[in-house]
C-alpha cells in the first residue's frame, strides 16, 4: 500500500499485526510511525508499551511481542534496519529468519510489528516476500506533484495558514518534493507571514529556498531572455553550494528537451491543459515555458538540446574533461540560440 491508504487505515483503527515501512521519503515515513504510536499507545504510557530494537535476534522479537501492554490494547515493537530485509550475509540470518517468518503466522493478538527500514529494503529478502504476500509493506516513495501540493495546503492549514492550488504548486517547483525541506519552508512562510493568513506566491520568492531544479529554470529563463550574467550568476551560486556540475548538465539538458517539446506543442496547438500533462510541467510554470519556447523555432531548439546531449555523451564516455562543465554548456547554447 502507499502512504496515502496507510495513514487511512490507520486513522479509521483498521490497523495490521505487522507493517513494513520503507521507502525513500523519510520524513513522512518517520510521521506514519508517530501516527501509528498516537493511535495505539495511550497518552502517558507510549514508553511502558513501545518496544524500539536495531537488527535484534528472532527470541528477542518474540519476546517483545509476546509482552502484555501495560493498560493499552496494544504493545508496538519497532525492528530497524533487520538484517532478513536489508542487504546482508550474516552467518545467524537463517535461523533467525525460520523464527522470526514462524512467529508471522501467529503474532500475538496485542501486538504490532513494524520493521522500519532507511530507504529501500531488500526485495529479494524471503521476509520481504512473506510480507509482500501479506500486504503488509507500506511504500514511501517520493510524492508527486499533485501528493505534495495537497499535502502543503494541509499541512500549512494545521499552521494557521491558506495555500490555494496554484501558489502550493508553485511552493513545490521552488522548494522541491522532499517533504522535510517543505516543511522547513512553510514553518518560515508561516512566520514571515506573521498575523497575516494567505500566502502569495510572491512570499515565496520572498523567503523559501529554491531547489536547483527551479534554479536551473531560472537560469534558462534568463538565458533565453538573453542575460546572459545573471544566467552564469546563478549557476555560479549553485556551483558554491555544492552541486555537482554533471548533475546540472543533466537538468539544464532536461530543460531544453521540455523547450523543445513545447515549441512542438504549440505548432500543434494543442490545448494548453493538455500540454501540462504531456511534458509534466507544474500548470503555474506552463504560461513560463511557452514564452521561453516562443522565443526560438523549433529547429534552434532541436539543435540546442541535441547539442547537449551529444556533449553530455561525450563528457560520461570520456572523451570531454568533466572540469567546467555546466559553464561550457551555457556558452555552447549561446552559440547557438544568438548564432
Amino acid at each position: 500500500m502507499n502512504h496515502t491508504a496507510f495513514f487511512e487505515q490507520v486513522k479509521s483503527g483498521a490497523v495490521a499485526p505487522v507493517y513494513l515501512m520503507e521507502g525513500t521519503e523519510e520524513y513522512i515515513k518517520q510521521q506514519g510511525l508517530v501516527q501509528l504510536c498516537h493511535k495505539l499507545l495511550p497518552e502517558g504510557l507510549e514508553e511502558m508499551n513501545l518496544t524500539d530494537l536495531t537488527d535484534p535476534d528472532g527470541d528477542t522479537v518474540i519476546a517483545a511481542a509476546e509482552t502484555l501492554p501495560f493498560m493499552s490494547e496494544k504493545r508496538i515493537v519497532i525492528i530497524r534496519e533487520c538484517s532478513l530485509i536489508v542487504s546482508s550475509r550474516k552467518a545467524e540470518d537463517e535461523k533467525k529468519a525460520e523464527m522470526i517468518l514462524g512467529y508471522l503466522q501467529h503474532v500475538s493478538p496485542s501486538a504490532c510489528l513494524v520493521f522500519y527500514v532507511k530507504g529501500k529494503a531488500d526485495g529479494r529478502k524471503k521476509l520481504y516476500t512473506t510480507l509482500k504476500k501479506q500486504n503488509a509493506i507500506v511504500d514511501f516513495s517520493p510524492m508527486n506533484d499533485a501528493e505534495c501540493a495537497g499535502w502543503t495546503m494541509k499541512t500549512m492549514r494545521r499552521m494557521g495558514k491558506a495555500l490555494d492550488r496554484p501558489t502550493a504548486d508553485k511552493l513545490v517547483f521552488t522548494v522541491g518534493h522532499d517533504a522535510a525541506l517543505l516543511k522547513q519552508e512553510m514553518e518560515k512562510l508561516a512566520a514571515f507571514l506573521e498575523q497575516r493568513e494567505q500566502v502569495a506566491a510572491e512570499d515565496i520568492d520572498a523567503i523559501c529556498t529554491r531547489s536547483t531544479e527551479c534554479t536551473v529554470f531560472q537560469m534558462v529563463d534568463a538565458q533565453v531572455a538573453g542575460k546572459n550574467d545573471e544566467a552564469f550568476g546563478l549557476l555560479s551560486d549553485m556551483v558554491r553550494s555544492g552541486e555537482e556540475r554533471m548533475g546540472i548538465l543533466a537538468m539544464l539538458l532536461r530543460q531544453y528537451r521540455l523547450l523543445y517539446h513545447m515549441r512542438c506543442l504549440m505548432d500543434e496547438r494543442t490545448p494548453q491543459n493538455a500540454q501540462a500533462s504531456l511534458l509534466g510541467v507544474p500548470p503555474f510554470a506552463v504560461a513560463r515555458t511557452q514564452q521561453q519556447a516562443r522565443s526560438f523555432e523549433k529547429e534552434r531548439l532541436k539543435r540546442a538540446y541535441d547539442e547537449l546531449l551529444d556533449y553530455e555523451y561525450k563528457l560520461k564516455s570520456g572523451q570531454a574533461p568533466q572540469e567546467g562543465c555546466a559553464e561550457n554548456a551555457l556558452l555552447r547554447l549561446e552559440g547557438i540560440l544568438r548564432g
